[in-house]
């Protein structure tokens, strides 16, 4: 058996140590690309979210590589999310990949533990000697989780400090690399110290003070880079300081019932949506609020093309939110039509306002006016990103 799953970003590197400390063999695929959309988008249903088509190219993608077991994530509710590996299945078969089977990963409950049939099914190990085995392979892959969101974290800090465009880029990288490489319990436990060295020898002008703007949306669009046409790089390269708290971690936290951010999220978006209608609109809502009572200086909303829950949520940020908070937020909706000239033209729009909003707020504070002609922003971010931030501050 040979295994393989859809990109979503660098979230790969955990699945990737997931299957392989239970033994399985596991190939990836490309990285999603112009090839790869063709294919998603000739064979699936038209008016199917865009993620569907891309995960589809990067099935095909994986096996021509040999994959013979793809395993793809579902979840419950209203979301089309959740029928994905079966008509993907079918899709496959009919496209002439009859040996393929697609393995659905049930993440609605993971206190369900249903995800461990997954893993019995697709390891083969059974009895009690094989859980010792499923318990190293989980906290392998939560570790490596935790620290991609690291990488994210610094990422979207420090690239906006970055003297030589493109070094940030390099670091996060080869801090990928090692991550992928290190598989053991030492080595990742050093490894926070090892982002944080990494991004501190990085060529920085700490003297800027670069504006804040909050990423959200829907999962796979907000994390694989091709799809939403890598907005977190261009924003940076911009000056744009960048916080993005949805990962794969703060989702498998949140599935595990800890994640108190998102808590904190749905109690500020209940009043808007009492409920969850699927994606991520109870949480884009939420971090809107966050964002605006936090003092940024903008927000960024993308999804996919056709996501029900995605366009509610964009819906009531314009009909009432914006009124009540008036955060400035530019919102993308992509699919295999996006093209990158008229994306980059309406970010650049986009920047060239908030930086000019923010001049103003400068302009009517005195308190920020006797800070340099600096804004002063509330204490914000987890305690990685505090520590991050603590390296900017030694001069």
């Amino acid at each position: 058996m040979i295994l393989s799953f859809p990109n979503m970003g660098r979230s790969i590197y955990a699945f990737k140590t997931l299957f392989e400390q239970l033994d399985i063999k596991v190939v990836l695929a490309d990285p999603t690309n112009r090839e790869a959309i063709k294919i998603g988008v000739k064979y699936s249903p038209e008016f199917v979210c865009f993620p569907f088509k891309a995960t589809l190219g990067d099935f095909v993608s994986a096996i021509k590589k040999g994959a013979d077991t793809l395993v793809m994530a579902i979840d419950c509710g209203p979301c089309r999310f959740g029928f994905y590996h079966a008509v993907q299945e079918r899709i496959l078969h009919d496209m002439g990949y009859k040996n393929v089977r697609v393995i659905p990963l049930d993440q609605a409950d993971l206190l369900e533990f249903r995800w461990l049939e997954t893993l019995q099914e697709v390891s083969g190990k059974h009895g009690l000697f094989a859980y010792s085995k499923y318990v190293k392979a989980v906290i392998f892959f939560l570790k490596k989780a935790k620290l991609l969101n690291d990488i994210q974290t610094a990422e979207g800090l420090f690239r906006a400090y970055e003297r030589n465009q493109g070094d940030t880029t390099i670091i996060v990288k080869n801090l990928l690399d090692k991550l992928d490489q290190t598989n053991n319990l030492k080595g990742l436990r050093n490894f926070k110290n090892v982002i944080k060295e990494d991004f501190n020898n990085l060529d920085m002008d700490k003297t800027i003070s670069p504006l804040r703007v909050g990423l959200s949306g829907e999962i796979h669009v907000s994390l694989e880079p091709y799809v939403n046409l890598d907005i977190r790089r261009k924003l940076g390269e911009m000056g744009i300081e960048i916080h993005q708290s949805l990962s794969l971690y703060d989702w498998v936290v949140h599935k595990f019932h800890l994640n108190y951010h998102r808590k904190w999220l749905e109690h500020l978006s209940h009043p808007y949506v009492p409920m969850d209608i699927g994606g991520e609109c109870v949480w884009v809502l939420g971090e809107y609020i966050d964002k605006a009572k936090a003092g940024f200086d903008g927000f960024v909303h993308s999804y996919p093309f056709t996501c029900m829950p995605e366009v509610t949520a964009r819906t009531i940020i314009t009909n009432k939110l914006k009124r009540i908070y008036d955060l400035p937020i530019i919102y993308f909706s992509f699919d295999e039509q996006s093209g990158m000239e008229g994306f980059r033209t309406r970010l650049e729009a986009f920047v060239d306002l908030i930086n000019d909003r923010r001049k103003q707020e400068i302009k009517n504070n005195a308190e920020f006016q006797a800070n340099g002609n600096k804004k002063i922003y509330p204490h914000y971010g987890d305690n990685f990103y505090n520590e991050c931030i603590q390296l900017l501050q030694v001069k």
